[in-house]
């Protein structure tokens, strides 16, 4: 049995009441593993046809299953992006809202990305703004859209007031995952129950409501707000929630899902370990009835680099423009969203650098694009020049000189280059499996 704070226990037993023995023996078990698939690089029926380990789907995600607590980290379909391990529970919050397909959407407190990715996919002809404050934690954000070859997000790494105003009244849906003290995540370990006291709740509410006053300025009128922590407290959930609508015009709308409901709050719901396969959550959804006056920050101006186009259409079947940002360049979805005075790790698919005298391709590039390079391996994610690439060796092929990409079961892994005959791998060593 995890060593749990007293008081937490008490405010818990209060909270649940007969429901709390089931709950106090949930932490004798393990925590359950869940994985989600990326439909932006592979349907979820071919997955299921072809996966190697066990998979149960989960209710209320189409594209979730869940798996063992076995390591998938080092499956070569896990480098190509087929797919993205995360907890069951985190997979609803995305859920609790039906997105048309073609949204601008903020993901205020991103990382690491696991709810971004699904974002994503479930708005194929949109945009997202997909956002961390914390540097450190902004690349791991970048690392994970990256893999999955998301060509509709751009991350950025600021604080909340900044990329709220950047974005004001631009936003149709803004999702606020807070930080939080943790409650529904101490099955995992150590370090969330040694973090917690019986004051982080107040703290954090303090924090999470700053945080809904930005969501507040970026959401256009009849827009939609999505809130959710992982944690049980009622003053990071239903209190926040019902705060900051004592102080903006939102209507609560309707989870329609078979959950317990939140505190006095039925349109909100708690999701807690004992009644389902994942850690614990509460999810909110609010659509805004008032309109900011706030104006966005201006458009940023790009320079388009026909040179990088060139080597696309030299090597790829693509025909896109291509703009410079910093020393990298990019294919960007929409340049009316690229912010001045805005930290950009990303404004869309990052190619890589022009170096005047020659091209150096990015991941991302191979990642996102790979089926379209005319040099193309393709083979089965099962074949034993898998594992070879993936530990960085050269591959023994056949091709015609210049850069290609290495598809596995038609999903995009990697990047190489043929020099005389001679190939080059172009994986990045820090995601190669060295053993």
């Amino acid at each position: 049995m995890i060593d749990l704070n007293n008081n937490f226990l008490k405010r818990m037993q209060c909270l649940l009441g007969s429901d709390y023995p089931a709950f106090l023996d949930s932490f004798n078990k393990a925590e359950q593993k869940g994985i989600y698939v990326n439909n932006h690089k592979m349907d979820t029926k071919k997955f299921c046809d072809i996966i190697d380990f066990e998979i149960e789907p989960i209710p209320y995600e189409s594209s979730g299953f869940y798996v063992d607590n076995s390591k998938k980290g080092k499956h070569p379909l896990h480098h190509a992006g087929a797919f993205y391990v995360q907890d069951p529970s985190a997979m609803f919050t995305v859920n609790a809202l039906k997105f048309r397909g073609d949204e601008i959407v903020l993901d205020m407190c991103a990382a690491p990305g696991g709810k971004s990715i699904q974002i994503a996919n479930r708005i194929p002809d949109g945009i997202l703004i997909s956002n961390e404050v914390i540097k450190s934690r902004a690349k791991i954000l970048y690392s994970n859209i990256e893999r999955m070859g998301l060509d509709n997000v751009m991350v950025t790494n600021e604080n909340c007031t900044t990329i709220s105003k950047a974005y004001a009244n631009q936003i149709d849906v803004c999702l606020v995952d807070v930080p939080c003290s943790g409650e529904g995540m101490f099955r995992r370990g150590e370090d969330y129950i040694r973090e917690w006291n019986e004051n982080l709740p107040k703290m954090c509410s303090i924090r999470q409501l700053e945080i809904l006053e930005n969501a507040n300025v970026c959401l256009k009128e009849n827009g939609y707000l999505i809130y959710s922590t992982c944690t049980y407290s009622t003053e990071e959930n239903e209190e926040v929630v019902r705060t900051f609508m004592s102080q903006h015009k939102y209507e609560l709308i309707n989870i329609d899902f078979p959950f317990t409901r939140g505190i006095d709050l039925k349109e909100s719901v708690r999701l807690y370990p004992h009644q389902v396969r994942g850690e614990g959550q509460f999810v909110a959804v609010l659509k805004k009835l008032e309109k900011n006056e706030t104006n966005a920050y201006a458009q940023m101006n790009l320079k388009e680099n026909k040179n990088f186009e060139k080597f696309l259409q030299k090597y790829t079947y693509l025909d896109k423009k291509v703009y410079d940002y910093k020393e990298f360049s990019y294919i960007v979805k929409d340049l009316s969203f690229v912010k001045k005075d805005v930290n950009y790790l990303s404004l869309g698919v990052c190619l890589g650098a022009d170096k005047k005298k020659y091209i150096e391709p990015n991941h991302y590039l191979f990642s996102a694009y790979g089926n379209t390079f005319k040099n193309k391996i393709d083979i089965p994610y099962f074949d034993p020049l898998v594992k070879k690439y993936l530990k960085g060796e050269e591959l023994d092929v056949q091709m015609s000189d210049g850069f290609g990409a290495l598809i596995i079961s038609d999903c995009a892994l990697g990047g190489f280059k043929i020099s005389n005959g001679k190939f080059k791998n172009l994986y990045p060593k820090g995601l190669r499996n060295f053993n």
